[in-house]
């Protein structure tokens, strides 16, 4: 590649995921702030404003901006600034990092395939019983199969191009079908929701900004709502009561795990079951879980507020703001004999 297009593809890689990294701190925490007052959804929506952000094609400068607080606090700096070794050590690191990452995904897809192709039909009560379950649900699922195996712990829905449902060998056994159903209507939620694909679409963001903690931090909150807004369509859907729903999450996660669902399933105890903040949100959300609440003026008005100062851009900094810069970089923003020596 010329010199010319690794200064931009570096550029551009750097500066996208700063921007988004900083509009992830006030959605991390806004999110945090607002919790109790936001669905699920509404915090999913207040996250994917972080997506949006790295793939923005349009630069509209506001004076509301989030960036106008950010740009007064560092130098003036472009693609420029940096020597065009330092841009190729920087293409080549990544590209590592990628390929590290993409490394891990693949080797995820195959151990999933392998739960499927080891897998077994359902015993009858287990397949009438998920039948029912999508006779509520939209019609493009009623072929999605139902299957036993030994190597999930609890129920997940397995598979991107051919879904099916994996549930363990022994969960007839240690469930009754009360409990067995609302596990049920959160799969289906999570095939609703196309969750699959999506696991997929935000590992790939992962996987291009690998090197930025923010963004890797802001996806993982994402996962953990999606799980929360899967026991809100359950508990909606059915009419099972908001106790017993927890007392199965716990029951399911006292029994342990012999294989963690991945980014090609999701499971009814969610991908980060193992993060104890995770669990206690979780339960207080289904502890709180009331059908008639709604939160859609509050989440409105944050998700427009915080979509218009971090999807926009800094105005050009005028004459009377440049006082705001550090001394040391007035010398390459106005011309050298303007800037008179300190005495």
């Amino acid at each position: 590649m010329s010199p010319e297009v690794v200064r931009n593809l570096g550029w551009d890689l750097i500066s996208g995921s700063a921007h988004a990294a900083v509009l992830g701190l006030l959605v991390l925490s806004v999110r945090s702030l607002l919790r109790r007052h936001l669905s699920p959804d509404w915090r999913m929506a207040l996250g994917a404003l972080v997506l949006v952000r790295l793939v923005w094609p349009w630069q509209v400068a506001t004076p509301v901006s989030l960036f106008n607080v950010t740009a007064s606090w560092l130098p003036p700096i472009n693609a420029g600034s940096f020597p065009i070794e330092g841009w190729r050590w920087v293409i080549g690191i990544w590209i590592t990092g990628f390929a590290i990452r993409s490394g891990l995904c693949l080797a995820d897809a195959r151990r999933v395939h392998r739960w499927i192709q080891g897998s077994r039909s359902a015993d009858a009560r287990l397949t009438s019983l998920w039948n029912d379950t999508l006779r509520a649900g939209p019609e493009s699922l009623r072929g999605v199969p139902i299957r036993q195996s030994p190597e999930v712990a609890n129920p997940c829905v397995a598979g991107v191009f051919r879904p099916c449902l994996l549930v363990p060998s022994d969960l007839g056994h240690r469930f009754s079908p009360e409990e067995i159903r609302p596990m049920f209507l959160h799969e289906m939620a999570h095939l609703r929701r196309r969750d699959l694909w999506l696991n997929w679409i935000l590992e790939l963001v992962r996987m291009v900004h690998w090197f930025n903690p923010v963004i890797g931090h802001v996806l993982r909150r994402w996962r953990e709502d999606r799980e929360e807004a899967c026991d809100v369509h359950a508990l909606s859907a059915g009419s099972t009561d908001r106790l017993l729903y927890g007392r199965i999450l716990l029951k399911c996660l006292g029994a342990g795990s012999t294989a963690e669902a991945g980014l090609s399933a999701v499971s009814w105890s969610g991908g980060s079951s193992a993060a104890p903040h995770s669990l206690v949100h979780r339960i207080r959300s289904i502890a709180r879980f009331r059908p008639e609440r709604r939160t859609w003026i509050v989440g409105v008005c944050t998700l427009l507020s915080v979509g218009l100062i971090g999807l926009t851009d800094p105005e050009p900094l005028p004459p009377r703001r440049i006082w705001l810069l550090k001394p040391e970089t007035l010398s390459r923003v106005l011309p050298a004999d303007w800037v008179k020596p300190a005495v």
